[in-house]
C-alpha cells in the first residue's frame, strides 16, 4: 500500500513539474510578443518612408480595399506583415471586407507574392517542385501536386489540388486556369508545411466575401428575426461601432493616437 501511495505521489509530482514547466513557456512566449504601438513604429521605420509617406500609401494599397476599418484592423494587419516579413505598402498582404455588410469582419489576404515571399525568407524551405496529371479535363490537367523540402524534416510535405474542386468563374480562371490551379497547390501546401494560419488566398477571400453576401441576402430576404441571430448581430455592431472610414487624415489620426499611448 505504501509503495502504490508513494508511485502515485511520484506521479502526481511529475504532472504537476510538466504543468508548471508549461505555463513558464506559455509566459515566456507571452512575453515575447511585441507591443503594437512597437510594431507600428517598426513598420514606419521599415518602409524607409515618413509617416505621412507610410500613411499615404498604406491606404492606398493595403487598406484601399475597405469601406471602414478598426483600430485592431490596422494593428493586426501590421502583427500580421511583420510576422510573416511582408510588405503591405507593395500589396503582398492586404485587407479586405468579410462579406457585403461593411460592418462584417476584416480578411487578411496574402497575394502570390506574397506567400512565395514566406517560403523563401524561411530558413527551412529545402525547394518545391509540381507534377501534373497526365488526364485532362477541357485541355487542362486534372490535378496539380505541389511538394515542399524542409532542412529540418526527413519526409517532404505533398498535397494535390483537383481541378473539378477548386475550379473558379472568376477571369483569372478563365483566362489562366493551369497557372490558378498552380497557385492553389502551392498555397494549401506551404499551409500544411509550415503551419501557416489567418491569412488568404485572393482567390480564397473572393469565395468567401462571395457566401458571406450571399448569406447575407437570404437572410434579408426571409427576414429572420430570430432572438440569437438578433443578439449575435447587435454585438458584432458594438464591436466594430468605432469603425474608422478608411482615409488618409483617419489613419493618420490614429497612428498618432497609439503612438501617444506608447509614450
Amino acid at each position: 500500500m505504501t509503495k502504490r501511495t508513494r508511485k502515485i505521489n511520484r506521479s502526481s509530482a511529475k504532472r504537476k513539474l510538466e504543468y508548471s514547466q508549461a505555463k513558464q513557456n506559455f509566459a515566456a512566449t507571452q512575453n515575447l510578443l511585441p507591443s503594437v504601438e512597437k510594431i507600428i513604429e517598426r513598420s514606419v521605420e521599415r518602409c524607409g518612408l515618413p509617416l505621412d509617406g507610410f500613411i499615404k500609401h498604406l491606404t492606398q494599397t493595403a487598406l484601399s480595399r475597405l469601406c471602414v476599418w478598426s483600430e485592431n484592423d490596422l494593428k493586426r494587419l501590421l502583427i500580421a506583415a511583420e510576422r510573416l516579413g511582408l510588405d503591405p505598402l507593395n500589396n503582398e498582404i492586404y485587407a479586405i471586407q468579410g462579406g457585403g455588410d461593411p460592418l462584417s469582419p476584416v480578411l487578411l489576404v496574402v497575394s502570390v507574392n506574397g506567400w512565395s515571399r514566406i517560403l523563401n525568407a524561411n530558413p527551412a524551405f529545402d525547394g518545391m517542385h509540381f507534377l501534373e496529371s497526365i488526364e485532362t479535363l477541357d485541355s487542362i490537367p486534372q490535378w496539380i501536386e505541389c511538394t515542399i523540402h524542409r532542412k529540418d524534416r526527413s519526409v517532404p510535405t505533398t498535397v494535390r489540388e483537383y481541378l473539378c474542386e477548386v475550379r473558379g468563374t472568376h477571369s483569372a480562371w478563365l483566362s489562366h486556369p493551369r497557372r490558378m490551379l498552380r497557385h492553389k497547390a502551392m498555397v494549401q501546401c506551404a499551409r500544411i508545411c509550415f503551419g501557416l494560419v489567418g491569412i488568404y488566398d485572393p482567390d480564397e477571400a473572393m469565395r468567401i466575401q462571395e457566401s458571406r453576401s450571399s448569406m447575407g441576402q437570404t437572410n434579408s430576404l426571409n427576414n429572420i428575426g430570430d432572438d440569437a441571430f438578433s443578439a449575435n448581430h447587435s454585438i458584432h455592431t458594438r464591436k466594430r461601432a468605432h469603425a474608422t472610414p478608411s482615409s488618409q487624415a483617419a489613419l493618420k489620426t490614429t497612428i498618432r493616437a497609439m503612438h501617444k499611448k506608447s509614450e
